[in-house]
């Protein structure tokens, strides 16, 4: 749909793609995004539930054993990192190895919609395909 064109509402555009498209229409371009968003949020758990889980253990250990000290000369520092939420830190973690592993998965879905939704010439398509490339063999 091209923006500014068709109905001004929610409810007449949601008709509107059904009536063209059919029930079908309402998923377009989703296969696309999937790929991306599946193994994203896959790697997120896993990552927010590790760490999470390995912060939460350090916390019990610091407890008994003390905290982390740093040591400048004679001068002895205790890290009181008691107040860190191990949700807080697993989350953070998890959006950082999130974004680090499937980035790369971002380039290729925005390529895949500027390929389908515009019409580009040949020698523009080449050159995305020879970017796209070289961009996933130094990232993989």
């Amino acid at each position: 749909m091209v923006v500014g064109v068709g109905s001004r509402h929610i409810f007449g555009t949601f008709v509107e793609i059904i009536e063209q498209n059919g029930w079908q229409g309402l998923w377009a371009g989703n296969t696309i995004n999937m790929l991306r968003i599946i193994p994203t949020q896959a790697v997120e758990l896993a990552t927010f539930e590790c760490v999470k889980r390995s912060m939460a253990e350090a916390q019990e250990k610091w407890k008994d054993d003390g905290y982390p000290k740093i040591q400048l000369g004679n001068l002895k520092i205790e890290l009181p990192l008691h107040f860190l939420s191990p949700v807080a830190i697993g989350g953070a973690a998890a959006g950082i190895a999130g974004t680090l592993a499937c980035h790369p998965l971002e380039v290729v879905k925005v390529i895949e919609t500027l390929l389908t939704v515009s019409t580009i010439s040949s020698s523009i398509y080449s050159t995305l395909k020879i970017i796209l490339h070289h961009y996933l063999v130094s990232h993989y």
